[in-house]
């Protein structure tokens, strides 16, 4: 549901909304809510929307391009997709927990262009499916914007990439021009974004910057860096800071505290985290071997 939903929503209770969770990357904006029963007027949303039903039911209604109006029921474990545009309207008559992901169309359009899909395409809507590839993004979005250590702007950025690619090939009017595309990375430009990563781990870089770097669109830049170093770019990006934090260990001098930081890790948990994920042991486990 849209994220202004109460000007045109009514309850019978004063407090309609029971939690209401937000999250934005580049190009999504995540929305995890719970509602009394109520009923939300016709809405025309300016992003393309999924939601998803977690838990209860809801009726959705729209008007066809001929003027008929349509009615779907949707339940748990399925999706609403609505197109930028689309006006809908919805009721239900028990508490209603959903996930909404709203693509923003420039973004949609921008990853069209860069995919050589087709010019003027649509995305084709849909009110009563389900979907387990959006599912499986939608709940990993969900988890990431819940986390207490999260992953970061290159996990959902490539998340928010998958789905879009998604939606274009499954889901829209869009046709897709094929290309050759088992080549990595020229060797000049891998250098190029390898110092870049190294000399930047202490920062949340995105896949949008990289790509840039590059020379490539975001989808291109992650197949290509993929081939050419058997990682994908936020795999590297965490070797690399972990293999950076070693080196800053055999200082003992230096707090566990700082070298977290100038490894790009958010706190001290964090970097632990991470750092057993990838060593099986913590930083000041690892620090005490190597030194003894």
């Amino acid at each position: 549901m849209p994220a202004n939903m109460h000007v045109n929503w009514k309850t019978d209770t004063t407090q309609p909304i029971l939690f209401l969770n937000r999250a934005h990357w580049h190009g999504l904006h995540l929305k995890h809510c719970r509602a009394t029963p109520g009923t939300l007027l016709d809405f025309v949303p300016d992003h393309h929307e999924i939601n998803m039903t977690l838990e209860g039911a809801v009726r959705i209604s729209k008007q066809s391009a001929g003027g008929l109006i349509m009615r779907y029921s949707e339940g748990a474990d399925r999706m609403c997709l609505t197109s930028a545009g689309q006006a809908f309207s919805a009721d239900w008559d028990i508490e209603y927990e959903y996930l909404s992901l709203n693509l923003e169309p420039d973004y949609v359009l921008q990853t069209a262009m860069e995919n050589r899909f087709s010019p003027g395409f649509e995305l084709a809507e849909d009110f009563s499916g389900s979907d387990p590839l959006i599912q499986h993004i939608g709940y990993a979005l969900l988890k990431e914007s819940q986390a207490e250590n999260p992953s970061g702007s290159l996990y959902a950025d490539s998340l928010t990439q998958s789905l879009t690619l998604h939606l274009l090939k499954n889901y829209s009017t869009a046709s897709y021009v094929t290309e050759n595309l088992n080549g990595g990375l020229p060797a000049y430009k891998l250098n190029k974004v390898t110092d870049f990563i190294n000399d930047k781990l202490d920062q949340d870089l995105s896949l949008a910057e990289l790509a840039t770097v590059a020379g490539l669109s975001r989808f291109h830049f992650s197949r290509a860096f993929r081939r050419s170093t058997g990682m994908t770019p936020l795999q590297y990006l965490m070797r690399q800071r972990i293999e950076r934090a070693k080196e800053l260990l055999k200082n003992r001098d230096l707090p566990l505290v700082e070298v977290g930081l100038l490894t790009g890790f958010k706190n001290q948990s964090h970097f632990t985290t991470f750092f057993r994920k990838f060593t099986n042991l913590t930083p000041r486990a690892w620090r005490e071997l190597k030194l003894a």
